[in-house]
């Protein structure tokens, strides 16, 4: 495993997620402390996006593109590497990295550390949710959400059969809070506006269904606001059920927990948050699936560790009146502020700061040029409401260009038509082919395997440096070998190379397919767990981290 050089001598602060919390985080630590101070952020993907946005993304309003800010832009004076953490050391201060095509895992050495990686959706608990549902957490989720529309559109205007129809034109939105309303306002705006392109589908045939658990939607506002929200909701044709959840999903259709079937091929998904499976893997205090921290922002137990943002249950308030901090982009920036000041403060030996603060005001927007908000005690609702609430999310959005970009978006699409342009954009398959030539290095000591590889044709050789034996393990693989099952299974690392003998065609499945694939079919796994005592000496498969059932140079 390799150690990234690093200045010793300088004050280092790594800050894990490119979110809200930890970009504006890194933002605030850089104003806060001396140039000398060595500060990176690490995250998955080179762009911020302003997740309040996306409904907007989805239905048409804003560009996919113009609601990014890309971090080495946003971030000037800091370091930012993307790449994927896969631990944390927390006595030696180091956070584990993989990052490029060769995933050879990184060191990244810390002072200070901040948790800023959010949350994952959980769906488990709902059969069928997590095979069937669209959510709505980043850009993508956004943008296939959009394809997805416009494909149910396209085909219900061509199809013949009724109940497909039906089917195509019936969208249910789980969740009655901000995300849910935000995403059923302006998808129905969407449909609304680009009716009249499909002359087979009439505006009557499309129902948005809007399913709230409690006995009100918007539950963070006012019952007065909430009842204003659903009306006009309502009115516009959207289909509002309260006291009502979801118990399971198909292919074709959602069912209700008083038993009620809805045929459907469209179900967003606004609940259902959980920790990252890093976070849960590591050795943090949680509760409620979130880091527990204190009033300072530190994680309990841990100086100098610090957590904000969804990923955190930040306290507000002492003994029975204790809140905790709501998950929104409003208290995410004044936690940044304030942890960036306590780790100034940490430097200087000052005293730190508790985090306290009291929202200025709570917006939604229900589309349509309508919102509701409570600003400063003062409840608006309409079009004044939405003229603020659209002022309020320009004024957070980091950027002048983004804002300017946005602004215009806006502005083009109260005189301009929708784009009902559908992008496909083309994921990574579960499943691929790939051709490596001979002589061709496909993995070194240390690399992590990503998936299941199967050779079609072709010769590799595998080759594992001597450990207590005289020379080193050699072996041919083949048409019809493998390797990566042990390490999908035990999350280890290359042992040893592979390199190719002559051309090969290799065939290789994402490792959460592969693990799928392995419980689904019992056979396969007896198959798989009867391998290493076949093919190995017993140096090699004597724990599960020596070497790969398949290939050791995998191992």
């Amino acid at each position: 495993m390799q150690q990234v050089p690093q200045d010793q001598n300088a004050p280092r602060i790594v800050v894990l997620g490119g979110g809200f919390a930890g970009a504006f985080t890194a933002r605030f630590l850089r104003s806060s402390l001396p140039k000398t101070t060595d500060i990176e952020l690490i995250s998955e993907r080179n762009y911020f996006v302003f997740q309040p946005l996306l409904p907007e993304v989805a239905a048409g309003t804003i560009n996919t593109v113009d609601a990014v800010t890309p971090l080495r832009l946003m971030l000037k004076g800091i370091k930012v590497r993307m790449g994927e953490v896969r631990d944390v050391d927390f006595a030696a201060k180091t956070v584990e990295v993989v990052q490029g095509s060769k995933r050879v895992p990184q060191l990244v050495t810390y002072d200070h550390l901040v948790l800023a990686l959010g949350q994952r959706t959980v769906l488990d608990r709902f059969p069928g949710f997590e095979q069937h549902s669209l959510c709505m957490r980043d850009l993508a989720d956004a943008h296939a959400l959009r394809n997805h529309m416009l494909k149910c559109l396209e085909h219900a205007d061509v199809t013949r059969n009724i109940a497909l129809k039906q089917r195509l034109l019936t969208f249910v939105v789980a969740g009655g809070g901000f995300s849910g309303v935000e995403i059923a306002g302006e998808l129905q705006e969407m449909l609304d506006r680009t009716l009249k392109l499909y002359p087979n589908v009439q505006k009557d045939e499309i129902k948005i269904i809007l399913i709230q658990r409690g006995n009100q939607i918007l539950p963070e506002l006012p019952e007065k606001l909430g009842k204003y929200a659903a009306k006009k909701l309502m009115a516009r044709g959207i289909d509002i059920q309260l006291n009502t959840s979801l118990a399971r999903a198909t292919a074709t259709a959602v069912f209700t927990n008083d038993g009620r079937r809805i045929d459907t091929q469209s179900l967003i998904t606004t609940i259902g948050n959980g920790p990252l499976r890093l976070i849960e893997a590591l050795d943090l205090p949680l509760e409620r699936g979130k880091i527990q921290t204190n009033s300072y922002l530190q994680v309990k137990g841990f100086e100098e560790v610090w957590a904000l943002g969804d990923a955190a249950l930040v306290p507000l308030g002492t003994g029975e009146t204790q809140t905790f901090a709501p998950p929104t982009a409003q208290f995410a920036l004044r936690e940044a502020k304030t942890l960036a000041r306590n780790i100034s403060a940490a430097y200087s030996n000052a005293p730190l700061r508790e985090f306290d603060y009291k929202p200025k005001g709570t917006m939604a927007s229900i589309g349509h040029y309508r919102a509701v908000a409570e600003v400063f005690g003062v409840r608006i609702s309409g079009l004044f409401a939405w003229i603020l609430w659209r002022g309020f999310y320009i004024a957070l959005v980091p950027g002048f260009s983004t804002r300017l970009r946005i602004a215009l978006n806006w502005l083009f699409d109260y005189f301009l038509p929708r784009n009902i342009v559908q992008i496909e954009t083309q994921g990574n398959p579960s499943t691929r082919v790939i051709h490596i030539a001979n002589g061709d290095v496909l993995f070194e000591p240390g690399q992590v395997i990503d998936g299941f590889y199967a050779i079609v044709s072709g010769t590799l050789e595998s080759r594992v440096p001597a450990v207590g034996a005289a020379e080193d393990f050699v072996r041919i693989l083949g048409a019809g070998d493998h390797w990566g099952e042990r390490s999908i299974a035990g999350g280890n690392k290359t042992k040893g190379w592979l390199k190719a003998v002559d051309d090969c065609e290799i065939i290789v499945i994402q490792r959460e397919d592969f693990a799928k694939l392995r419980d689904g079919l019992p056979v396969l796994d007896e198959y798989l767990n009867r391998i290493p005592g076949k093919i190995y000496p017993q140096s090699l498969r004597a724990t599960p981290s020596s070497s790969d059932n398949g290939g050791p140079a995998a191992g």
